[in-house]
């Protein structure tokens, strides 16, 4: 089965993730070990405090300067996980900052957020005005919809993707939350699986084949299988 991380900020020096090449590269051997091959790079761009133009011409030149070094049996897409704010939307074109050239987009709200009825018209401008498919990142740190997953299933019915950080299904994870969470993925309501990882301390690879082996465990291979089926749709649009 093929493995994919659709949440990493591996790309270096240009976040709070890695800081060098070789600590890139070092995480990227870490994921492989892992079993994984196929991997989305997915840096922060902050909308309240960037603008988009500005942060494509960032992005762009730490790629190209990144480029060169990705081990050849890695597959790379380029992504961003967007912290969505009013600012967004000032924007008329948004497919620059999507998984590649998918419609999907990553899309980060505050914590606390709530989903109310702004919210959720935040939603339906990007799947309306955009012609965008919101993934929600670590859905694990939105109290609200762990409290409501009626909430999850209202935004799935929108065509929004749920993505969960693969820390939260290991030993040392919350056993309530990891509970919870199973449930949701049992149920359908997560469907792809990221590491979030930023350095070998903060989200490390290896906490991926510990959530694979969890996730399997309570939820069968079968769901694991749609999970990957499910990241693997979004990387060949990307990729197309």
């Amino acid at each position: 089965m093929e493995l994919y991380d659709m949440h990493t900020h591996i790309l270096p020096d240009f976040d709070d993730g890695a800081k060098t090449v070789e600590d890139s590269l070092e995480l990227i051997d870490r994921l492989r070990r892992q079993g994984v091959r196929n991997i989305a790079l997915t840096p922060h761009f902050y909308t309240n405090e960037m603008s988009l133009d500005d942060f494509l011409v960032k992005r762009q030149a730490a790629f190209d300067a990144f480029a060169s070094h990705i081990p050849e049996d890695i597959n790379i897409i380029l992504g961003t996980e967007v912290y969505i704010t009013d600012y967004l939307f000032n924007n008329t074109d948004l497919s620059k900052i999507t998984y590649g050239n998918s419609p999907y987009i990553l899309t980060e709200f505050a914590y606390e957020t709530r989903f109310s009825e702004k919210t959720l018209q935040r939603f339906y401008m990007l799947t309306q005005n955009y012609g965008l498919i919101p993934v929600i990142p670590h859905v694990e740190r939105y109290p609200y919809l762990l409290e409501k997953p009626r909430m999850i299933e209202t935004l799935k019915s929108m065509g929004t993707v749920i993505q969960t950080n693969v820390s939260k299904y290991t030993q040392e994870a919350p056993f309530l939350k990891k509970r919870k969470l199973l449930k949701l993925i049992e149920k359908g309501l997560i469907d792809i699986l990221g590491s979030d990882t930023h350095s070998l301390d903060h989200n490390p690879p290896e906490d991926y084949r510990e959530a694979l082996e969890t996730i399997t465990k309570k939820c069968g291979e079968h769901t694991v299988k749609r999970m990957m089926d499910n990241a693997a749709k979004i990387f060949r649009k990307a990729q197309s």
